[in-house]
């Protein structure tokens, strides 16, 4: 049976969906796909992180197709999780962008206690490198894989997802539970 977007009711498309029918959610993927790009790139300046993020939102999507019990609208339901997820991530890196500008032009960081950068700093960055290391280790298994594979690895979720044989939003929970860990063991230091 052919599919196309205009011989197909909505909630047959969801229906559809909903059993598994992979032509169907490639009906949907083509439909949407090149409109879903460019708001996650107007949203974050790249198409490249678009095209990743909206690759992620579709995964997830196919993964947790049997839960869209309130789903009334495929468009509006894409649109909605892109734009959030886009303009979560757009605080991520703007957050790490001036986290790194700060870094590299040597602006004083205060540690523990009103230490600055200075005489001792590299003895206070050992230690706290030290202690990273230490709350990184101690980490749930499952947490600190997420952890290194993000982190250290620069995995997307959807990579993460894959290696870890998860959803990626188990992925984005993990990682989640990960760091709420490490500010608390770490809540000395910073």
């Amino acid at each position: 049976m052919d599919l196309s977007v205009h011989a197909t009711s909505e909630s047959e498309l969801i229906a559809r969906l909903r059993d598994g029918d992979e032509r169907a959610f490639e009906l949907l993927f083509r439909e949407h796909h090149a409109r879903l790009c460019a708001l996650g790139a107007g949203i974050l300046g790249s198409d490249s992180a678009a095209e990743e993020l909206v690759q992620d939102a579709m995964f997830y999507l196919w993964e947790h197709r049997e839960r869209w019990g309130t789903v009334n609208t495929t468009a509006g339901y894409l649109y909605t999780t892109v734009r959030n997820r886009a303009i979560n991530q757009y605080w991520r890196d703007d957050t790490e962008r001036r986290w790194r500008k700060r870094v590299e032009q040597g602006e004083e960081l205060v540690l523990v206690h009103g230490r600055q950068r200075g005489a001792d700093s590299d003895t206070a960055a050992n230690d706290l490198v030290s202690a990273l290391d230490r709350a990184v280790a101690e980490l749930p298994p499952r947490c600190r894989q997420a952890f290194i594979l993000r982190r250290q690895q620069h995995l997307s979720y959807a990579e993460i997802a894959r290696v870890m044989r998860i959803s990626p939003k188990t992925v984005e929970v993990q990682i989640g539970a990960a760091l709420r860990l490490l500010r608390k063991r770490l809540a000395d230091w910073l």
